[in-house]
């Protein structure tokens, strides 16, 4: 059967092999490349997180437990700063959810998003917008931080069903 083979089949099957090699290559190039991109965007984020003067300091407030979420809250300066820091983290986990961004790269932001998660008042904060969005409804503001505090356990597991969980703030 080999001895059927011409020139012309011999360099076929060499060319086919070279293709096949070639798309491979560019395959492996193209998921390298992704996981670059992914890690630059990860890395711009969390360059804001860890580095932006209004980020970090109010990250220690919710890191270190302070009681941030009162009656005076909305409206305040200090709620800008927590919804800029949540949307940061609700967007990781939007991008974990969707699986844009591997477990291993989540674990890279996992402690400070853990960290939010276990505040009380971070808690009764995103309990209140849940809420309040609910009544009016529409979906919540962080809602994949919400979704992860309940999937992780970090949030009671009647958070969306008990409306008597926290003193309610928002008119709802």
């Amino acid at each position: 059967m080999l001895c059927d083979f011409t020139i012309d089949n011999w360099l076929t099957l060499i060319s086919l092999n070279f293709i096949a090699f070639g798309g491979g290559f560019a395959l492996w190039q193209f998921y390298k490349n992704t996981k670059i991109k992914r890690a630059e965007f990860l890395n711009q984020i969390l360059e804001k997180l860890r580095f932006d003067e209004n980020l970090t300091t109010t990250m220690y407030v919710v890191d270190y437990n302070q009681v941030w979420y009162d009656n005076k809250f909305h409206n305040s300066e200090f709620e800008g700063n927590i919804d800029k820091l949540f949307s940061y983290l609700d967007y990781i986990c939007y991008l974990k959810s969707t699986r844009n961004i591997k477990g291993t790269e989540f674990k890279i932001c996992q402690y400070e998003i853990n960290r939010v998660c276990v505040s009380i008042a971070t808690q009764q904060y995103l309990w209140n917008l849940y809420h309040f969005s609910k009544k009016n409804n529409t979906d919540s503001s962080f809602q994949y931080l919400i979704d992860y505090g309940i999937e992780k356990n970090l949030f009671p597991t009647d958070f969306k069903e008990n409306i008597t969980l926290y003193i309610k703030t928002l008119n709802w």
